[in-house]
């Protein structure tokens, strides 16, 4: 968040928000706690993605998703499936299929890792 990553698929450095989870086209995402569906959108770099409320000025963004089982307005449990995982967008090619994750705080991100526990 406080550092640029470098980005083989790009061949540059530019900051990342969030983090990039290793999957494979079509594995289930699930929700990483309660919280409502407020936005769905289409990025370039990101594809299909999600945003959810997660109260406390705290939201959760899940991206290169593909068949969505939820919609803006829907509040979701821990654990309950936003979707699959998509096609990997052209901004991840080398990086391979992955989900996208970001997590903030009243605007501003924060690292995720911090609020995972022990994995």
């Amino acid at each position: 968040m406080d550092k640029t990553v470098y980005f083989p698929t790009l061949d540059q450095y530019q900051y990342n928000r969030g983090m990039v989870i290793r999957a494979n086209e079509g594995d289930a995402v699930y929700s990483v706690t309660e919280g409502r569906i407020i936005d769905i959108y289409d990025s370039a770099e990101t594809g299909c993605t999600v945003v959810q409320d997660l109260g406390d000025g705290y939201t959760a963004t899940y991206g290169q998703l593909a068949n969505l089982t939820c919609s803006e307005g829907d509040v979701l449990e821990a654990g309950e499936t936003l979707g699959t995982v998509g096609k990997v967008t052209r901004y991840y090619t080398v990086e391979g299929t992955n989900v996208y994750f970001a997590m903030e705080q009243d605007g501003k991100p924060v690292n995720p890792m911090d609020y995972f526990g022990d994995i």
